[in-house]
Parts: structure tokens; sequence; C-alpha cells
């Protein structure tokens, strides 16, 4: 009983969604025990079933083919499903996916199989127990990181994505397949962006605060279709939002932002009709903290909406061609109101 309560709290203790499936997976070898083997794939939308973490001495990449008979009876409903596959107990259930994206992931395990013995039933009730507190903390991470009208990242979560953007791995992340993965396609040069709605006083003054924040939720839904799955977006508040972006160099960097911005002009708004947006952004390097790379961002933003809105505007870019010149930034540890850099009219 004891290891169980330690595995429930390091699962819901768990902030970093990113490592929360590797907890999950931990706990569950310890409570089996060091003979059983524990899994987690992630479903394709075609239904493939790939291993992404596993823990166990046989384990499912040599002996796969007896896993894809119990995957394919998991369901979305969560049950956990038990069969007995060449005289072991194997399980398996879908686990709760986050509103962020990703494919749905299943937790599997197989464990020597007793068929005198109640253990089993007890393990199956606590694994679904282990699993039924990683769901609930997904959604406890959902809710306090998302924004509640567009599902973007929210504010507050801003300043600890963009420290762990540029922090190197830890060493657990390094022990997971799955955040290998992601680590490389980060290791491209970042860029932020901060996106203003053109005139959005005006659309609700117009229109209502109803059709505005309609505007908001088809801003959300663009931002999801035209960025990749990788990249961060966040909505600060207002019409405003924020996009950190990985790429290989400004080149692409202007054409995403571009593509974005187009896809909103030529988007029909409700009611509304045309809405547009102005863009500045940036590069981010190693040694920025979010104030000063927001601000360049912010200024290359403000360049746009003062040179006719409904564009895109590189800080670097305005800074070689003498358009703009370098600030000053604020010394380390004076003190920096964020929210002033966002007063747009």
């Amino acid at each position: 009983m004891l290891s169980l309560l330690r595995n429930v709290e390091a699962i819901s203790a768990g902030r970093n969604r990113a490592k929360l499936h590797y907890t999950l997976l931990r706990a569950v070898s310890l409570l089996l025990g060091g003979k059983a083997d524990v899994g987690i794939f992630a479903c394709a939308p075609q239904g493939e079933a790939t291993l992404r973490l596993f823990s166990g001495p046989t384990i499912m990449n040599s002996a796969l083919a007896l896993w894809p008979p119990l995957l394919d009876q998991v369901r979305s409903d969560g049950r956990h499903i038990t069969r007995v596959v060449h005289g072991r107990l194997c399980g398996a259930m879908m686990l709760q996916a986050s509103e962020l994206g990703g494919e749905p992931l299943i937790l599997a395990y197989g464990i020597d199989h007793d068929p005198q013995s109640k253990a089993a039933d007890e393990v199956s009730g606590e694994i679904t127990l282990l699993a039924r507190i990683y769901d609930n903390q997904i959604r406890l991470l959902d809710y306090s990181e998302l924004d509640s009208l567009t599902r973007l990242l929210n504010r507050k979560t801003f300043d600890e994505t963009f420290d762990r953007l540029l922090a190197p791995p830890s060493p657990d992340e390094d022990e997971v397949m799955d955040e290998r993965r992601h680590a490389a396609e980060n290791d491209n040069p970042a860029w932020l962006a901060v996106i203003d709605i053109d005139h959005f006083k005006r659309i609700n003054d117009s229109f209502g605060h109803l059709f505005g924040d309609e505007v908001l939720l088809r801003m959300g839904e663009l931002m999801r279709n035209t960025f990749r799955s990788g990249d961060r977006l966040f909505r600060f508040g207002g019409e405003e939002f924020v996009v950190l972006l990985n790429t290989p160099d400004e080149a692409q960097a202007l054409a995403t932002f571009e593509r974005f911005r187009i896809s909103v002009e030529n988007h029909p708004f409700p009611q509304v009709g045309k809405v547009t947006c102005s863009i500045g952004f940036t590069a981010v390097s190693e040694t920025d903290v979010p104030t000063d790379v927001v601000g360049r961002a912010d200024e290359a933003l403000y360049f746009a909406k003062d040179n006719g809105r409904n564009q895109v505007s590189c800080y670097e870019q305005l800074l070689g061609d003498g358009l703009i010149t370098r600030k000053e930034e604020a010394p380390a540890g004076t003190d920096f109101d964020i929210d002033a850099l966002f007063d747009l009219k």
C-alpha cells in the first residue's frame, strides 16, 4: 500500500506534461516488479500503434506481434481490458488525451499468470487507479495551462514554457525515446512572434463582444491549423497572441508567419467579414529572458502597425535596414512590466 501511495503521489505531483507519461510508466513498472513488461503505445490516426516507452526484460519490441490483437480492442472510454497471451496476463487501457493534441496513448503491461492467484485482480485495480490519477492530472494541467476561450496556452504558462525551451534536457528526458525525438526538433533556432488583431476594439464596438469572442475563437483555430504541433501557441489576453516557433532560418519563419497572416485575411468571419492581423517576430537566443525577447518582437509589431497594418515585420531585418534602433535592455533584476508591451491601440 505504501508503494502504491508513493506512485500516486509521484503522478499527481507531475507538472511537466512531456514527462508525465514516463512517470506513469515508472510507477506501473515499480508496482509490478522487475519481471513485468510495461509499455506506452501511441495510436496513429490510421489505427496503427507504435511503441513509445517501455520497461521490462522481454518487453514488446522483442515480442511485438503479441500486442496488436489486444491493443485493437482498446476503446476510448478508458476501460481496462485484460487477456492471457502465451501464458502471460496482459492488460491495456486508453489514457486521457490532452487538449494540446498529440497522438492518443495506450498503457499496456504483461505479467506472469497464475490462474489460482487473486493477485492479478488486485494488480489490475491498482494499475487502473494509477491510470485514473494520470488522467486527472492531464485534465488539471489542461485547465491550468489553457486559455478558457481559445484553448490555446494561457499567459501564465508562458514563462515556464520559455524557460523549458532554452533549458538543456534533464537526465530523465534523455531516458525517454519520445522526448529525445522532440529534443531533436528543438535543435532548430527558435523564433517568437507577437500577433495582434487589427482594429479589434472597433470590432467589439461595432458588432458586440459576442462576435468579438467569435473572432478570437476563429483566430485560435487558424493558429492550430497553420502552425505545427511542436510550436507553442499562446493567448496573452485581449487580442494579443504569441507563437514560439522552431524553424531553420529567418526566411522560413517569415514564410510561416506570412502564411498565417494570409489565412486570417482570407477567412470569412461571421457577421464581421474581413479581419486582418499584424505580426512582429524576432530570434530567440539562449541568453534571452522573456521580457527582452517579447520586447523585440513587440517593437517589430509596432512598426508593422504604424506602417499600414496587415503585415509581418522581423526585428533583426528592421535593425539591419536601419528602420529601428536597438534599445537598451533593462539591467538584470530591474522590475519590468511586461503588460506594458501589449498596450496597443
